[in-house]
């Protein structure tokens, strides 16, 4: 069974907005199998001191994804990378710079 998403109702002077919503929602109901097959997104934010910070994740497993996003920079900026990912535990979060302080956003597929 495919579950669609209803259209909206036309308000005086908004019809561009709702043809938009009803375009969206025709993608969406047309491609809702596709959706439902992607991964399980964990998300959360940390802050980095002295250039890294450790996240738990008990979840997470080693084909999971994890992506970053500086959100509040702090500190001497370094590039950011994920050195190591511990099945069932968790992930450490690097930057190239000891001094940075930054909140880190991050997401995990899969």
């Amino acid at each position: 069974m495919v579950n669609t998403i209803p259209p909206d109702t036309v308000a005086q002077g908004q019809t561009g907005h709702i043809a938009a919503h009803n375009n969206i929602s025709d993608v969406l109901t047309a491609m809702s199998s596709q959706l439902q097959a992607l991964p399980a997104t964990r998300y959360g934010t940390a802050a980095l001191i002295a250039g890294t910070v450790s996240v738990a994740l008990p979840g997470i497993d080693s084909g999971s994804v994890v992506l970053l996003s500086r959100m509040t920079p702090g500190g001497t900026l370094g590039h950011l990378s994920v050195p190591s990912v511990v099945p069932g535990t968790g992930f450490t979060v690097s930057s190239s710079s000891g001094n940075e302080t930054s909140l880190i956003g991050w997401a995990v597929l899969g």
